[in-house]
């Protein structure tokens, strides 16, 4: 096996709306010593890609930069893909469930490769070194030099933030820099690797799903350290316990046990809004196949720092032992003697909520990786296709393009019209410019205002004095930004 470490920076935050503009990544042994130079590339943004000044402000990279330096979105493509898909390959990155493994999935949907097989095929796996800083901070501490805090006191798993206390070979930490950030997860990991190797080899194997399944459906308290629902100010940890609810979609439901089960049990007709309240916060949910953290009650010893007791972690979570097998006992019990489950009558009807917000959007081919599988043969066969025939230097005409999946003929026009503006015609240029102009200058986003308009809003807030941004970037963004606005008012 071989560690693939990798980072992205984007024009926004939604992966499904938009686009990476920097790539970076590096390949380690199992021992995490360097295999090859690391490696840095840059996106060419196209005509439907949407820049968020708020991003620039981040990462501070001008969308004509990546324009002139980068390759088009095709090759960015497969030269990602050939990374994370060489065999025994464990791809890893810094909140990468959350963010860059997200980011990848729909950048290799959208340029028809398929969207999943590289993080599992030939051995493969996909890890987040976010959650085990978390759980290093709860019962690992020494495994690192220092761990900063926030202003309020509580600690920040932010990577700049743990690079500039612990790295101290680094002369000056360099912010939001793809290539930077991968070596610093590294640096990071290595200390991590060297002085916690017991709780390293413990979080690696929870990349595979059937062991997190293993754990959490013990009969026991299960710690589960995570971000989101559970505060900092509890070192981002609880103990669960299972509700008997069938999985969903790789997807466990557990209770929260910091919180008290009692007003829940009973039948959820009779939960009241205040009920519901208490659910939203102790009803959590994970992913069996994101390797989330979770340790096993008779576990969590074996993992501790020397310094530590079971009870220093307790005290850590704002935890007493009695509460937790108390409610445990009280929720296991209750589910063992009812033939109902309000826990899952609950679920199914923040689902049936959720489906009902979702299908009231309008879904847009190219954000539509969750609408289910492409998965009938001959689909995949002709995505395939394109992409040898271009390849080898070929035209593909996509009028010819048949397919009884709604989303494959737009997918493959798009993907030519991006990436190969020479072989479209004029209906073909016309398509192209006419959803671009819907993206940029049309659809409307939940502030009931349009990308352009976002652009505009975000590019004020984000100059000086209230943003980063100064007054020659911020005229380099709107000279960008105009451009695009010329080019599709006189489509």
């Amino acid at each position: 096996m071989t560690f693939f470490w990798y980072d992205y920076e984007t024009w926004g935050k939604n992966p499904h709306r938009d686009r990476i503009v920097q790539f970076g990544g590096l390949r380690t042994n199992e021992e995490l010593e360097i295999i090859g130079e690391p490696i840095e590339l840059k996106c060419q943004p196209g005509l439907d890609t949407l820049i968020g000044p708020g991003a620039v402000n981040v990462h501070g990279i001008m969308p004509m930069d990546a324009y002139h330096h980068g390759v088009p979105e095709s090759e960015f493509a497969e030269r990602i893909h050939n990374e994370l898909s060489k065999e025994g390959t464990c791809s890893v990155a810094y909140n990468g469930m959350g963010f860059d493994h997200e980011f990848t999935r729909v950048l290799f949907y959208r340029n028809l490769r398929d969207p999943y097989e590289w993080a599992w095929k030939n051995g493969n796996t996909c890890w987040d070194m976010l959650e085990l800083m978390r759980a290093a901070y709860l019962l690992q501490p020494d495994a690192l030099k220092e761990w900063p805090k926030k202003d309020n006191g509580h600690p920040s798993f932010r990577l700049l933030d743990l690079a500039s206390a612990n790295l101290s070979d680094v002369k000056s930490i360099v912010p939001h820099d793809a290539k930077k950030d991968t070596l610093y997860m590294w640096e990071l990991a290595k200390l991590i690797h060297g002085r916690a190797k017991i709780l390293w080899d413990y979080a690696l194997k929870l990349r595979y799903k059937k062991e997190v399944q293993r754990i959490v459906e013990s009969s026991d308290p299960v710690l589960y350290t995570a971000g989101g629902k559970i505060h900092t100010k509890r070192h981002c940890s609880t103990f669960l316990t299972n509700m008997g609810i069938k999985r969903r979609k790789n997807k466990d439901f557990a209770f929260d046990l910091f919180y008290d089960p009692t007003p829940l049990l009973k039948p959820y007709e009779e939960w009241t809004s205040e009920d519901k309240s208490i659910a939203w916060n102790a009803v959590l949910s994970f992913k069996c196949n994101q390797s989330p953290f979770v340790c096993g009650w008779f576990e969590v010893e074996n993992l501790l720092s020397p310094e530590l007791s079971f009870e220093d972690v307790l005290d850590r979570i704002q935890l007493k032992e009695p509460d937790i097998f108390t409610r445990h006992e009280m929720v296991q019990e209750f589910l063992e003697q009812e033939s109902y489950n309000p826990f899952e009558q609950y679920i199914k009807a923040r689902e049936t909520e959720s489906r009902r917000y979702y299908s009231s959007l309008q879904a847009d081919p190219d954000a539509a990786l969750y609408d289910g599988f492409i998965d009938d043969p001959a689909d995949r066969k002709l995505m395939n296709h394109v992409l040898e025939v271009l390849q080898e230097g070929g035209s593909y005409d996509w009028s010819t393009v048949q397919s009884k999946d709604a989303r494959v003929e737009p997918l493959i026009f798009r993907y030519l019209a991006r990436n190969y503006p020479k072989i479209r015609d004029g209906i073909g240029k016309e398509r192209w410019e006419a959803y671009c102009r819907r993206r940029q200058l049309q659809d409307r986003e939940k502030r009931e205002v349009t990308a352009d308009q976002i652009f505009s809003y975000e590019l004020r807030d984000c100059t000086e004095p209230q943003g980063n941004l100064n007054d020659s970037q911020a005229e380099k963004l709107l000279k960008w930004q105009d451009r695009v606005r010329e080019r599709l008012a006189g489509s």
